[in-house]
């Protein structure tokens, strides 16, 4: 068996994974839009090692090398991986910017597109016109298709790279910081394996090796965050209160505040579940604005139903219940979908001295403060 039929076989094999995964991806209870990117971003690496695949096996002859087929599968390498890091790009985004809407990242998407397209049209044309330009006599590639190869997915890689690290150095996202180090250090892998592969060994699936690895450990990561993840709200949940209730504590000032939308019942009999949802979201995201203002250490999660619970360390609660009435007002005024009915919350808070044992009272207090408030309005 020659190097090039091995190298095909491997990269055969893990897209047979990676199909194995996407076949469990679409099988995933949630409608978080996070998980679509991270299949898109699955899909295209199984279409670029199958390409490869096809790659290893004209360079071995065993599919025949003329100008044709080496143009051809070098073409659609360059395109597919292109397009590979362009959804690695838009996975991060979203991974990194939860307050990112789909609209935002089908902006984002848009503007990554052009370039791609423009490299597509551009190579497709020389590639017909030129293609001595890109080819010795031998029919191996010269120098400059590796450097084209590598512009864009270098460009997208480096980007997200530094734009992931920067984020999880903010002291808002050190709770989350393992997320952004998971996302981040997948780039810099497929920089050193990409070259290892095409400056040292090119018959070696180092490439292949190194992406279905840390697919796979992403996959993992995704897994453990549905587990303490509300799937509608993407906020924490009742698992992983439990979680941070165990986590050692230095201050004992904290407050727990409850926050429940008011009429919520009502809201779902008159317009449908569907508009409930949506009246959850927006007040989850209201939440998460709320907590990147305060500048604080906050744990936020849906506590059950039309129930949010947030742990705040500060000297003044009458603060933080400004801050997300002030915050759930901005986040209505800047929807442009029309509502017709009044979404507003009620809100309860508690002293907590950070014993565990002690938590259930200060929610009770919370609780009742709460009711106080929507029996007022």
């Amino acid at each position: 068996m020659s190097d090039f039929v091995f190298y095909a076989e491997v990269s055969v094999g893990c897209a047979c994974v990676l199909t194995l995964l996407l076949y469990s991806i679409k099988s995933l209870p949630t409608p978080q839009f996070k998980f679509k990117l991270f299949h898109n971003l699955v899909l295209w690496h199984i279409l670029y090692f199958l390409s490869d695949a096809i790659w290893a096996l004209v360079n071995d002859g065993v599919i025949p090398k003329n100008t044709f087929s080496v143009l051809a599968v070098n073409y659609s390498n360059a395109i597919i991986i292109s397009l590979l890091f362009y959804s690695c790009f838009t996975f991060a985004e979203m991974s990194t910017r939860p307050e990112l809407t789909r609209l935002q990242i089908h902006r984002i998407q848009a503007k990554l597109r052009i370039p791609i397209f423009a490299e597509m049209v551009l190579l497709l044309v020389s590639f017909v016109v030129t293609p001595g330009f890109w080819l010795d006599d031998k029919l191996e590639l010269r120098d400059l298709y590796y450097v084209v190869l590598m512009f864009l997915p270098f460009i997208y890689i480096m980007t997200v790279t530094v734009r992931c690290f920067f984020r999880g150095l903010k002291p808002e996202n050190r709770k989350n910081f393992k997320t952004y180090l998971i996302v981040g250090s997948y780039t810099p892998g497929c920089i050193v394996a990409a070259a290892l592969q095409v400056f040292f060994s090119m018959t070696t699936p180092i490439f292949c090796f190194w992406c279905t690895m840390i697919i796979l450990f992403v996959y993992l990561n995704l897994q453990n965050l549905l587990i303490s993840t509300d799937t509608l709200t993407s906020l924490n949940n009742r698992n992983q209160l439990e979680r941070y209730l165990q986590s050692p504590r230095d201050s004992k000032s904290y407050y727990v505040v409850m926050v429940d939308v008011d009429h919520f019942k009502q809201i779902n009999d008159t317009y449908g579940h569907i508009e409930g949802d949506r009246a959850l979201v927006l007040v989850s995201k209201a939440l998460k604005s709320a907590c990147a203002c305060m500048g604080k250490s906050v744990f936020l999660c849906r506590y059950g139903g039309d129930e949010f619970l947030l742990v705040v360390q500060t000297e003044i609660p009458e603060y933080v219940i400004r801050i997300i009435r002030e915050c759930l007002r901005e986040e209505i005024e800047n929807r442009d979908e029309r509502r017709y009915y009044t979404l507003q919350v009620s809100i309860g808070y508690a002293s907590w001295d950070g014993r565990v044992s002690n938590f259930r009272k200060s929610v009770i207090d919370a609780d009742q403060m709460m009711y106080e408030d929507k029996r007022s309005t």
